[in-house]
């Protein structure tokens, strides 16, 4: 971080001292000449002079400006690239805590239905027949509503799938509609066009 600058601190260093030492030329054969004739030469030699040297620390400037928005960019690029794999693996992390979180529901609800059903057993086994039997069909109705709502989910999903494959489909690869002629209407009570 520190040599870009100190790059640019001897650029900016080599112009100053050029510039001194032109203008040091120049007072000097200012000096040494009649000033009457030749003031006009020397004005418009200092001023191409300063041009030249603003000129330069344009440059300087220029480059110095180049090198630290190439260093800005190589640091947004590292931290992107960061994001995007941190975003990775919370993304595999949700998935695998739904996962793990669908699985308990489904164990829990199978130990509340068999829990119920076993209940309904005992009950039939105790004589109370009617009791027992509600019981076994409630579970057993329990089981199939969520067995029945399982398979629409995994249904949904499969479509949801399918029309999102259609959609990236390419341009290309749709059918182009041309129409031939204008549909004949099949309604008999439309009246017919001469030259029909």
């Amino acid at each position: 971080m520190l040599g870009p600058r100190i790059g640019g601190v001897f650029k900016f260093l080599i112009g100053i001292l050029l510039l001194q030492v032109a203008t040091a030329l120049l007072t000097y054969t200012a000096l040494m000449t009649d000033l009457q004739q030749t003031a006009w030469l020397f004005a418009a030699l200092a001023a191409t002079l300063g041009l030249l040297v603003a000129l330069w620390f344009d440059s300087v400037i220029g480059s110095v400006k180049e090198q630290a928005v190439a260093r800005q960019h190589k640091r947004h690029a590292r931290e992107r690239e960061k994001l995007r794999i941190r975003a990775e693996k919370d993304k595999a992390k949700l998935a695998k805590q739904r996962k793990r979180s669908s699985g308990g529901a489904t164990l829990k609800t199978g130990l509340a239905v068999g829990g119920t059903v076993g209940v309904g057993v005992a009950l039939m086994f105790a004589q109370l027949m009617t009791l027992g039997l509600l019981t076994i069909s409630a579970a057993g109705g329990a089981a199939l509503g969520y067995g029945v709502r399982s398979r629409q989910e995994k249904m949904i999903r499969a479509r949801e799938q399918k029309q999102a494959e259609r959609l990236v489909y390419a341009e290309s690869d749709l059918p182009v509609l041309t129409s031939a002629s204008p549909p004949k209407s099949s309604n008999p009570r439309e009246p017919k066009q001469p030259g029909q």
